[in-house]
């Protein structure tokens, strides 16, 4: 049963929140207000995600059973290849982009990933992940949206960090790269940090932020946090990355990182051993925005959608309700069955959340 707990923050000082069960939907709720997001999931569930309403106010999710099958959503929402791009660009739709390579950029070497059609939109992966994370998001994203997804500096293909850096001042010098001057971005855990950071440092860039289980630069981790860190990187480099990966998998304090689903369990195991040149790097050269974007989250004025897993560890939880309270447009989900990463516990329900919230701020240009 699929349960969506959900905060919706309006433009004043009232909040709402409410739970929805898979029940079937009432036909007043249907119609032009509440345009849909609809795909079935391999439970036989057939889910509707409407996007924002045209005031801004709120996100309605509800979720209807059906015993008849439906089309695949990768059918429906999928990428346009071949022939049929083709056909879109002769229209004056525009050509569908799939690039993926090594780019040097400012004399750093990134491997960056552009795939699809439309508005720009930026994937930031987090912790012990690369750009592979958002594989499933990409097959839906990219039928809309020109999505950029990159290994940030000192993770997956990307070149080892060697001396002092700011991981949003790379994330600008890529859109530049490309001539890119706004998009909406998606970022997890420290690459929500990342897109924070530049939200505040470069607003006129920034369309819409989608948050998931994000950190915020100027908090202080809890101790055993920091423990546990410290104690990862010691087993990577004295028993190596093959032990330190069953270790990392088996810990009960990472639990709420690790996913559940074996084949889920098993992409992250494969980023967690991709991550050797993480390892190798210098972690303590970077640098956050200055200013500690923890106290400037009122100042960010961009539609905000903040996702938060209901097995995530309680500090990041709190963090997410903290963005929440002092950012002004943001709505908060609490998406149940998942922990820190739900783009990889519950891919196609996250990917139909973050296209209808993106949608909605397109509708609303």
């Amino acid at each position: 049963m699929l349960v969506v707990t959900l905060a919706c923050r309006y433009y004043g000082k009232r909040a709402v929140s409410f739970q929805i069960f898979p029940e079937k939907i009432k036909k007043e709720r249907e119609g032009p207000e509440f345009p849909a997001v609809t795909r079935e999931v391999s439970s036989g569930i057939r889910e509707s995600v409407p996007y924002l309403s045209k005031k801004g106010t709120s996100i309605y999710i509800w979720a209807e059973s059906g015993a008849k099958k439906l089309q695949r959503f990768g059918k429906e929402q999928g990428r346009v290849t071949g022939k049929r791009a083709s056909k879109q660009a002769k229209k004056g739709g525009g050509s569908f982009m799939n690039r993926t390579g090594i780019y040097t950029i400012g004399g750093i070497r990134f491997h960056i990933s552009v795939q699809g059609e439309g508005s720009p939109l930026v994937l930031l992966h987090g912790e012990h992940c690369n750009l592979d994370v958002w594989d499933d998001q990409v097959r839906v994203l990219a039928r809309s949206f020109t999505v950029i997804r990159y290994d940030r500096r000192g993770y997956g293909r990307s070149e080892a960090v060697s001396g002092p850096f700011s991981p949003y001042l790379d994330l600008k010098a890529i859109l530049d790269y490309f001539g890119l001057r706004r998009a909406s971005i998606i970022g997890a855990c420290t690459g929500g940090a990342i897109a924070i950071d530049f939200a505040l440092a470069h607003p006129e860039y920034v369309e819409q932020l989608v948050l998931v289980s994000p950190w915020l630069n100027g908090t202080i981790p809890p101790p055993q946090m920091i423990w546990e860190r410290f104690g990862d990187a010691r087993r990577v480099r004295r028993e190596g990355i093959e032990r330190a990966a069953a270790r990392f998998l088996r810990s009960r304090y990472w639990r709420h990182t690790v996913p559940r689903e074996r084949g889920a369990r098993a992409r992250f195991k494969e980023m967690y051993l991709g991550g050797a040149v993480r390892y190798a790097s210098r972690p303590a050269m970077e640098r956050p925005l200055l200013s500690q974007s923890r106290r400037r989250l009122g100042e960010i004025g961009c539609p905000v959608l903040i996702v938060m897993g209901e097995w995530d560890s309680s500090f990041n939880r709190k963090l997410c309700r903290y963005a929440h309270e002092k950012i002004l447009h943001s709505s908060l989900i609490r998406m149940e069955g998942c922990g820190h990463l739900p783009q990889l516990d519950h891919p196609l329900e996250f990917s139909a959340i973050a296209l209808s919230a993106l949608k909605a701020s397109a509708d609303r240009r």
